[in-house]
């Protein structure tokens, strides 16, 4: 199961840099420039860059959760027709 441990360390770490991502996004948000002609474009920009980036994100880890669910399928199918053929 050392496979799943790992994986399972990966997916933490994915979510720690996802965190210290938007961590780093909101800190860059042009507050200080309120007064200036475009920003409601400068914030509609980067939102909608903030959301593809969370959209794909999420397509991410879902990949790498059906991945990790079908390898297991696999495992435990190869482990019980390698019983049943003994």
């Amino acid at each position: 199961m050392d496979l799943f441990t790992n994986l399972e360390q990966f997916l933490r770490q994915f979510s720690e840099f996802q965190r210290r991502v938007f961590n780093s996004w909101t800190s860059m948000m042009p507050m200080q420039s309120i007064n200036t002609p475009n920003f409601r474009e400068n914030i509609d920009k980067t939102l909608k860059f903030q959301e593809t980036a969370i959209t794909n994100s999420l397509e991410f880890q879902a990949l790498l959760a059906r991945m990790s669910l079908e390898t297991q399928k696999q495992f435990w199918e190869t482990y019980f027709n390698m019983l049943r053929n003994k």
